[in-house]
């Protein structure tokens, strides 16, 4: 960090001093011109952009909230939060799908009980989102193949403004926020967001409750010079429960689960600096730390099996069932992550040349202990029967985490206008990653077995390249289409370097009998995981036909050691195991249709995302064969929006979102794979916008109006039930 501090604090020195002696002479340099500190190029291919009108008119808690309702956006939900999937990432939306808050990405850097904290950022703050399918490898480096989504907040509006929400809807949900700008002089700028949530949940007995806070500001030093630095703080309480087994759902879809807590704080640091030393070059700098801290806190309750045997010398074998053993997982998560980000835009004749360099150095730290009752009394098939009393204890599981994950990246992206109906583009990126550190596994205890540590160094390193072409041929005042071509990677998490499997090879304090196998034992081992390689073609167009705004796109995407997990399917973290392999090589074909209307007093949106996922190359050793499906992939997303202005103060709003069935694999007892299907649904929802002035308005209305019975997320074994049909009300003041 000090480095980055540095290099900021140098680029800072030259600045001003440049600003004292460069004699500019004839060069004009625009001072009203607004700054865009990300120095991001207009996207040559068909984006999706959520204005903040939109997000107002609806309510919209969260961000999460926003994109469950967006075109080709699919939401997936764990147990510890959400994730965003876009052309068909599926299960490993975290490391192919790169969200950005003002230029910054937020995505974390490993995957266990990770999500997305979409939700840590003020909803009333928020600008726009823009929604960026598939790809960006130049500029944004590993995790982008599937696409982007920028969050832009009102950090650099620059003009006065204020906006508030006061909500109450089912479940005795509460939720409060505001936000806002003022120029406090012609130079300076401030900005500051605030959103409270209280809320049971809609499983009984569970409750969470959330405080986000953010605050920042813009300086204009002069013409050429200027910085802005932004805070962002939120603290999450989540008292809530496991997921419940299929059989125990279908009694009762609000009955509550074994406990499972989440506190989560989230903090976020960024300072940027803009430099414009002529009207052609802008040259940025960009300096960030984020930092999580997750306490985890949860219960499981099943059978530990444990077989006794000296099968050295005898095929015999003991038997020894524990019924219904309750276990507590507590664990401390932390992660950290540091970066730097330089950039340079040079607008020169017809084109323009953005080049840059961005270093990122993420820590992860876990620390985590699984105790079980103390086992007494057990079944051998035959009668119950007690341990002796020397034998009797908890098995005690314990896991110590240390890694870290660095990457250096250089790129250049070309955008060149060849005449005025022709633009073509290029870029190329070279992205260094570096892994070290450690997962140990002990000292475990439990009965008949000595106690084990099991440790596991990474020390890896990857070099990965990326590029792209593309054309932009603008056929009418109105239409343009688009071909590309990209060339992309997804490096591992450090996490994802080593899988949780079985111990089978357990240690007897005895030393003649050959150690029991227990089925609750697990240890680390390596994996050899590679990095994912993309290819993909994509064509497409925008224009408006008979007053409808219409786009369309479709794609192709290979990708060559395609990584994906195959888990157990416990959602309870103490007894999961996972395998992380790299399929040989697959292939998503999509089609993404969007079309927007204004016919009179009607606003209609619709939107339909077509992904088909095929397995075309595999290896024995990850379980999936030539043709299977990638896990986690619904084929269809589905969207319908419907505005209705009845008078100029009172609107009717209706959305409907549906997905198609979606399949996973998971792991047996015995390791082996099998499939699970997760069954396709459709929800709508419908309100009332009432504008009492030109100042506030009230929304009332109801979210899964027909009360349909879907599952968030679930395996073979569990689901997470969603809420039927609930109802809202909200006012809003904005000036």
């Amino acid at each position: 960090m000090r480095k980055m501090l540095f290099l900021v604090g140098a680029l800072l020195s030259i600045s001003a001093f440049a600003e004292q002696t460069i004699e500019l002479g004839s060069t004009s340099v625009k001072g009203n011109r607004k700054a865009d500190y990300t120095l991001t190029p207009k996207e040559y291919k068909n984006t999706y952009t959520i204005t903040q009108e939109k997000i107002q008119e609806r309510n919209y808690k969260n961000v999460e909230d926003v994109l469950r309702d967006a075109p080709g956006v699919v939401i997936q939900n764990t147990a510890f939060g959400p994730r965003i999937d876009m052309r068909g990432s599926g299960e490993k939306s975290l490391s192919r799908v790169k969200v950005l808050v003002d230029g910054i990405s937020i995505n974390p850097t490993e995957e266990t009980m990770a999500s997305l904290p979409i939700n840590s950022i003020p909803i009333e703050s928020v600008k726009k989102i823009e929604i960026i399918p598939g790809g960006g490898a130049t500029l944004y480096g590993s995790g982008s193949v599937g696409g982007v989504v920028s969050i832009s907040t009102n950090s650099n509006v620059t003009k006065n403004n204020f906006f508030m929400d006061l909500n109450y809807g089912s479940f005795d949900n509460r939720n409060f926020g505001f936000a806002g700008g003022y120029n406090v002089t012609d130079k300076l700028y401030v900005n500051y967001g605030f959103n409270y949530l209280n809320s049971e949940d809609y499983r009984e007995h569970e409750e969470k409750e959330n405080k986000i806070y953010l605050l920042g500001f813009d300086y204009k030093i002069n013409a050429k010079n200027r910085f802005r630095i932004q805070t962002r703080y939120s603290k999450m309480k989540h008292d809530g429960s496991n997921w419940l087994s299929q059989d125990e759902l279908k009694n009762s879809r609000k009955k509550a689960g074994l406990n499972l807590d989440l506190d989560t704080t989230d903090k976020s640091y960024t300072f940027d600096y803009e430099y414009r030393p002529t009207e052609n070059l802008t040259l940025a700098a960009t300096a960030y730390k984020q930092q999580q801290d997750r306490d985890i806190t949860t219960d499981d309750i099943r059978d530990i099996d444990i077989v006794a045997s000296n099968r050295n010398y005898t095929d015999l074998k003991e038997y020894m069932t524990f019924y219904d053993v309750k276990s507590t997982l507590t664990a401390k998560f932390k992660e950290e992550k540091h970066g730097l980000k330089l950039k340079g835009k040079y607008e020169y004749g017809k084109g323009e040349v953005i080049f840059g360099y961005d270093y990122q150095d993420s820590n992860n730290k876990r620390n985590s202990r699984v105790q079980s009752e103390t086992l007494k009394t057990y079944n051998d098939k035959i009668s119950d029967h007690n341990l002796d009393p020397n034998d009797r204890k908890p098995i005690i599981n314990r896991v110590d985490i240390d890694l870290t994950k660095k990457s250096h990246g250089f790129y250049a992206f070309n955008k060149l206008e060849l005449t005025d109906k022709w633009d073509f583009t290029t870029g190329f990126r070279t992205e260094i990653t570096k892994y070290n550190g450690y997962r140990k596994n002990g000292p475990n205890t439990m009965p008949m077995v000595s106690p084990k540590v099991n440790e596991i160094r990474t020390d890896e390193k990857m070099t990965n390249y990326a590029g792209e072409a593309g054309m932009l041929y603008k056929y009418s005042d109105t239409g343009r289409a688009f071909v590309r071509y990209e060339r992309g990677f997804v490096t591992p998490f450090a996490n994802q370097l080593t899988d949780k499997i079985h111990d089978t090879k357990l240690k007897n304090p005895a030393g003649f009998f050959t150690p029991p196998i227990v089925n609750v034992a697990s240890l680390y081992v390596a994996n050899n995981l590679k990095s994912e390689i993309t290819d993909t073609i994509e064509v497409g167009f925008r224009d408006y036909i008979f007053d409808s705004l219409v786009s369309a796109s479709f794609f192709a995407t290979d990708t060559t050691d395609e990584i994906t997990l195959i888990s157990s399917g416990i959602t309870n973290p103490a007894v999961n195991r996972w395998k992380f392999r790299n399929i040989g090589k697959t292939r998503r074909l999509g089609i993404e249709l969007e079309a927007e209307q204004k016919w009179g007093k009607f606003d209609f949106s619709q939107s339909l995302t077509f992904v088909d996922t095929k397995v075309l190359k595999t290896d024995a050793d990850s379980r999936i064969f030539r043709g299977d499906k990638v896990p986690m992939v619904p084929r269809i997303k589905a969207t319908l929006g419907l505005k209705y202005n009845v008078t100029d103060s009172l609107a009717l709003i209706g959305t409907y979102t549906y997905l198609s069935k979606r399949e996973t694999r998971e792991l047996d007892e015995k390791d082996n794979v099998y499939k699970h299907t997760i069954k396709g649904y459709g929800t709508a929802d419908l309100g009332v916008l009432y504008k009492v002035d030109k100042y506030s308005n009230f929304k009332v209305g109801a979210k899964n109006i027909f009360g349909k019975k879907y599952n968030l997320r679930e395996t073979k074994l569990e689901a997470l039930p969603a809420p039927e049909r609930n109802y809202y009300l909200e006012f809003n003041v904005k000036f």
